[in-house]
C-alpha cells in the first residue's frame, strides 16, 4: 500500500543523502513521522516503563498519540562492550535482531553510550532479550538504577589519556551489575569517565558521579622539541599569557612551570607538542552534576581531588563509589536527583558521611574576601 506522506517525500529529493529515505526503507512508521511533520510536534510521548520478566530494570515504553497509526512502542537499551569496540560479527547479529524484533532502526548510541532498538511492540520484548543476551550483551540502564557508563575511548586512542577508562567501563559493570538491573535508588544515577581534563564525555555537566583522569605534578616539557617549535613559529609566549594561574615562565631558552600554581587545566598542553601531561597519574572523583535541574544547571563538584586508580579493578575508585551511591540512596528523598539532593542536604555533611578527607580543592570557589564571614559593624 503506497502511503501518502507528501512531507517526508520532499525530504528525500535532492543529491545528497536523506535519514527520510532511509526512513522510508526501514520498517519504522513512517505515518508518525510524517504526521510529526505537519503538526510540528512529535507523535509520541513519554510512557515510563514496563515490567517485563527478567528485565528487573524495566523497558521504556512509548505512548502514541495515534493509535490509529500505531498503539504501542518501546525502547530496548543494551550495554555496549566496553570502548564501542564491536566486532563485525556482533554488528550484523544486532541488525538481525533489529529487523526481526524492531522498527528496524538502532540508535547509536544514546547520551550514556547504550544501543536503542526503537519502535518495538510490548509482545516481542522477551524474546528479543533472550537472542541480546545470546550474543553475549545485556539489557537494562533504565528506572531508578545505575546507568551504563559513558566513556571516551581513553589510552586506546588518546595520546593524554591519565586513567584505563575503558578498563574502569569493565570493572565498575562488572562489580555494580545488580545496581545496574535492579531499580533501589531515589532516582537514576549517571556515570562518565574521561582519561584526562579534557573532559569529552561533558562528564562535570552531566553526571551523577564523574571519574576524570588527572596528574599530580607539573607538565612534562621537552625543551629540546620546545625550542625548536618556537623556531618554527610556535608562540610560547602567548600560551605563558594565557595559563590561568600565571604558572609558566619563558626565558627564550627553556620554560619552566611552577608545580604548585598549576591547575591541570590540559591549555597548555592541548596547545604545544612539546608539553605532556606529568607522570604522577590518577583520578579525580566528582559528584552532582545535572544540566537541568531544580535550581538552573549545576556542575559537578570536586568530591576527591586525587585517588590512584589500580587497573584491573580499580578498587580505590569503586570503594569510594559505592559509599557515595550508599549516602545518597539513604538521604535523598524520591525523584530527587544527586545534584539536587547535594544542594538540599549540604556538601559538608555529605563529605563526611562518604569518609573522605577534606580538601580546600572541593570549594566551588575558594573565598577571596578573607572578611567574608564577619559582620561590617564587628570591622569597624
Amino acid at each position: 500500500m503506497t502511503l501518502n506522506t507528501p512531507l517526508v517525500d520532499e525530504l528525500c529529493k535532492g543529491p545528497w543523502p536523506s535519514h527520510a529515505s532511509e526512513l522510508k526503507k526501514s520498517q519504522y512508521s513512517i505515518m508518525m513521522y510524517e504526521e510529526a511533520l505537519q503538526n510540528k510536534v512529535s507523535q509520541w510521548r513519554g510512557g515510563g516503563y514496563i515490567s517485563i520478566f527478567g528485565v528487573p530494570s524495566g523497558i521504556i515504553a512509548r505512548a502514541s498519540k495515534r493509535p490509529d497509526i500505531i498503539k504501542e512502542s518501546s525502547v530496548v537499551r543494551i550495554f555496549p562492550p566496553p570502548g564501542l569496540f564491536f566486532t563485525t560479527k556482533m554488528c550484523r547479529e544486532l541488525c538481525r535482531i533489529a529487523e526481526k524484533y524492531s522498527g528496524s532502526l538502532i540508535h547509536l548510541f544514546a547520551t550514556t553510550s547504550d544501543i536503542e532498538l526503537i519502535e518495538v511492540p510490548h509482545d516481542k520484548i522477551p524474546d528479543l532479550v533472550k537472542e541480546v543476551e545470546k550474543i553475549g550483551l545485556d539489557v537494562g540502564s533504565t528506572d531508578v538504577t545505575l546507568r551504563t557508563v559513558k566513556a571516551c575511548i581513553g589510552p586506546a586512542r588518546c595520546d593524554v589519556a591519565l586513567f584505563d577508562t575503558i578498563g574502569f567501563r569493565n570493572a565498575f559493570t562488572k562489580h555494580l551489575l545488580d545496581d545496574m538491573q535492579y531499580p533501589r535508588f531515589p532516582h537514576k544515577i549517571k556515570t562518565k569517565a574521561a582519561g584526562c581534563p579534557n573532559d569529552c564525555v561533558l562528564g562535570i555537566h552531566k553526571s551523577e558521579i564523574f571519574v576524570c583522569g588527572t596528574f599530580r605534578d607539573a607538565p612534562l616539557v621537552d625543551q629540546e622539541k620546545l625550542v625548536s617549535w618556537v623556531e618554527n613559529g610556535g608562540d610560547i609566549n602567548y600560551i605563558c599569557s594565557k595559563c590561568p594561574t600565571w604558572a609558566m615562565s619563558w626565558d627564550g631558552n627553556e620554560l619552566t612551570i611552577d608545580s604548585e600554581a598549576c591547575v591541570h587545566c590540559m591549555y597548555c598542553i592541548n596547545q604545544c607538542p612539546a608539553i605532556s601531561p606529568g607522570e604522577d597519574r590518577g583520578a579525580s572523583i566528582l559528584v552532582g552534576g545535572k544540566f537541568r535541574s531544580k535550581y538552573g544547571p549545576t556542575l559537578a563538584k570536586v568530591l576527591v581531588p586525587f585517588i590512584k586508580s589500580s587497573p584491573p579493578k580499580f578498587k580505590e575508585i569503586l570503594d569510594v563509589i559505592e559509599r557515595v551511591v550508599e549516602v545518597y540512596d539513604e538521604n535523598a528523598m524520591p525523584k530527587e536527583r544527586m545534584g539536587e539532593f547535594l544542594h538540599r542536604f549540604g556538601f559538608d555533611k555529605f563529605i563526611k558521611l562518604v569518609g573522605v578527607e577534606v580538601d580546600i580543592r572541593e570549594l566551588t570557589i575558594p573565598r577571596e574576601n578573607l572578611f567574608y564571614h564577619w559582620k561590617i559593624e564587628e570591622l569597624m
